[in-house]
């Protein structure tokens, strides 16, 4: 039963990661399909950690538990990241880089680097920039259109943006129950 937890929690985020293979390289005009895959992200992370707590992992405690939750999900995000970056250079035109809209996506993208490398040890600035780069996106969506023609950011987004109060609530009420 734990190797079928395992197993199925490996399946659906594969699944999840088909789904985005599909809709930002394959079909990218049905595009919105992998919203619709969230679910099965999550599903597979949660039947991970419940395979690994019953197959008697050091997942004892609930810190562990969160930590690892939060680790699978973020490595789910930075795969999916690189997914979205590499349509973006396939299919959509260059940006200025010496221009506003051109500098945003790349601060965003160090943004998001720096949050995820700090995640591993220093959870409350991982919060932090997550929340940072949510922020900036919303501000770049708003603000150019020519971010918000590239793809529908806000509505992606809003995952690392959960993902960094959830990092922000990690820090300040489960990390001290250690």
């Amino acid at each position: 039963m734990k190797l079928l937890k395992i197993a199925t929690g490996i399946l659906l985020m594969i699944l999840n990661l088909g789904i985005w293979i599909n809709g930002t390289l394959i079909n990218i005009k049905r595009g919105m399909d992998t919203l619709f895959a969230v679910p099965l992200l999550f599903t597979g992370a949660f039947l991970l950690l419940g395979g690994y707590k019953n197959a008697g992992a050091v997942l004892a405690t609930k810190p562990q538990k969160w930590k690892f939750i939060l680790s699978v999900l973020l490595i789910n995000y930075a795969v999916l990241y690189l997914l979205y970056m590499i349509s973006d250079i396939i299919y959509h035109d260059a940006l200025d880089f010496l221009s506003t809209p051109g500098i945003i996506l790349p601060v965003l993208l160090g943004l998001f680097i720096t949050g995820f490398l700090l995640s591993w040890k220093h959870e409350l600035y991982a919060g932090v920039f997550f929340l940072l780069w949510y922020f900036l996106v919303l501000y770049g969506s708003f603000k150019y259109v020519e971010i918000m023609s590239r793809g529908p950011h806000m509505q992606f987004g809003i995952v690392i943006f959960l993902h960094g109060i959830f990092y922000l609530y990690y820090y300040f009420r489960i990390k001290p129950m250690e």
